[in-house]
Formats: structure tokens, C-alpha cells, sequence
């Protein structure tokens, strides 16, 4: 995850693995078929022409079932600021959490977390692990989180900063297929199907 910072301290945009996020015209859960596929996109499915700091409704897919390990890292390096992140839809082990290990690595960044892990430096803790849905991550440092992604849909990953989520820093996690969701109740209603009454006065 990272911030965009212009010369006068103003936040641009935030990212989560380069990428910002923008929501789609409906939702996901209910309107699918309503969204062009072009809106979403992830770190291995990119919009071309996208360039560092892609703009689109970052969407990754989860088998039903599968065990997701997350690894966030704090890019920003901002003093006393501990991005608190939030799942949606279900809880998460935290299995480790820390900051760089390596006293070489004065600010870590993900390729430095991904070299630090290959190196077997990102410790894990299996043993009873504590059980959350919010974590804060800490400045210059990283969490690894794991779940079982056991309830089908889509959910919302994202900072609890309000500022950071209007800017960005979001991402959804699809977990599993639209068979395995219950179909959408009739008349459900849908993005555009309501006009409000107009009072004149």
C-alpha cells in the first residue's frame, strides 16, 4: 500500500498494490452482469496504458474454500500514522506482524518484505494466533494475515482511515463463483430504478 504525496503534504490518491480503487457503477453482489468487465482489474490483470498507479475497481478472485495469506507492508513511511485495515465478510488470523527484521533495510517496502520471506525472515505464529477483522499495520513494518475464504461474495478490504478509502486505498475480495451465492430476490431493487418524488415549492 502507498500514498501519492504532492510538495504541500495534499494526499492524491492511495494505492493498494499500485493500484486506486474506484467503485463500479453497481454492485457487484447483486448487479454483475451490470458491470463492464474493463472496470475491474488486479495486480496480474492490468488495463492497458494503465502506467503505475492504475485507477479501476480492484477486484481479486478466491476460490470458495481456499486459504488466503495476505501480506500487507507500509510504503508510506509517515511518522506515528498505523493504516488500520478492515475485511468485510469475515475474520482473519493474524499469524505475524512487525517491522523489517533486516537492520540493512532502514524503510521496507513489499519486494523487500517478498526478499525478506524467501530468506525465511517473516516469521509466522501458528499457535494460537488472535482471531480479527481489523489490524493496524505498523509504520515501516508489515502484517500477514490468513483466512478461510468460506462465505461467498464480495468483500470490501480496505483502510478504516475514511480519507484512505474515499482516495483509494480499497480493494474487493470475490470469493467464490455466482453459483455459489442465492439468487437475487425478486424485484430486488437496482442502481437507477429509483426516482424520488419531486415536491415543488
Amino acid at each position: 500500500m502507498a500514498k501519492m504525496v504532492v510538495p504541500s503534504g495534499d494526499h492524491l490518491t492511495s494505492l493498494v498494490d499500485e493500484i486506486s480503487y474506484i467503485s463500479p457503477p453497481a454492485p457487484p453482489l447483486s448487479q454483475i452482469d451490470d458491470i463492464p468487465p474493463e472496470y475491474f482489474c488486479n495486480g496480474d490483470n492490468r488495463p492497458p496504458n494503465c502506467g503505475p498507479n492504475c485507477e479501476c475497481t480492484h477486484m481479486v478472485d478466491i476460490p470458495l474454500g481456499a486459504i488466503v495469506e495476505v501480506v500487507l507492508v507500509d510504503e508510506v513511511q509517515q511518522v506515528n500514522i498505523s493504516h488500520p485495515f478492515h475485511l468485510h465478510g469475515t475474520a482473519f488470523y493474524v499469524v505475524g506482524l512487525g517491522r523489517s527484521p533486516n537492520k540493512s533495510i532502514k524503510k521496507i517496502n513489499l519486494k523487500h518484505a517478498l526478499e525478506l520471506d524467501q530468506m525465511g525472515m517473516l516469521e509466522r505464529h501458528f499457535s494460537k494466533p488472535p482471531l480479527k477483522d481489523t489490524i493496524a499495520v505498523p509504520n515501516n513494518g508489515y502484517v500477514v494475515i490468513r483466512f478461510r475464504a468460506d462465505n461467498p461474495g464480495y468483500w470490501l478490504f480496505h483502510c478504516h482511515f475514511l480519507f484512505h478509502i474515499v482516495i483509494g486505498m480499497n480493494l474487493i475480495f470475490h470469493i467464490g463463483t455466482t453459483a455459489d451465492l442465492p439468487p437475487v430476490p425478486p424485484r430486488f431493487p437496482t442502481c437507477g430504478d429509483h426516482v424520488p418524488p419531486v415536491t415543488w415549492y
